[in-house]
Order: structure tokens, then sequence, then C-alpha cells
């Protein structure tokens, strides 16, 4: 069970997100294409309530998905 209701895949793209890389870097990292990677993203912010990178990596921080 991952906090904001998020699958594990979900958590995936949001730690790599909150570390900074691109959607195309996140692709590549997870073996998945951009257009993928990207509506994961959008997933996750809608899960969460938030519009940004900046907003969900300070949300995955304060529910303890990053260090």
């Amino acid at each position: 069970e991952y906090p904001g209701g998020l699958s594990g895949r979900e958590v995936q793209v949001l730690c790599l997100a909150a570390k900074g890389l691109t959607t195309r870097q996140i692709a590549d990292r997870l073996y998945i294409s951009p257009k993928t990677a990207d509506h994961h993203i959008q997933h996750v912010y809608n899960k969460i309530g938030v519009s940004s990178r900046a907003a969900a990596a300070l949300w995955a921080m304060q529910n303890s998905v990053v260090n």
C-alpha cells in the first residue's frame, strides 16, 4: 500500500521525477515510452492533487516516498 493511492509504478515514476529526471530519462530508466511515462506522471499529479514536478517532489518527501 502506497501513500495517496499510488501504484507501484507511479511511485517509481514519482521517485525518479523527484530526483530531477526528465520524462525521457524516466522512460529510458523504466524501459517504457516517453508518452507512457508522461501518462504516469499525470496520474500521479491527479492522485496527489498537485500540478508541478516541484510540488510532486515536495509531496513525495513529506509522505516518505523519497528521502
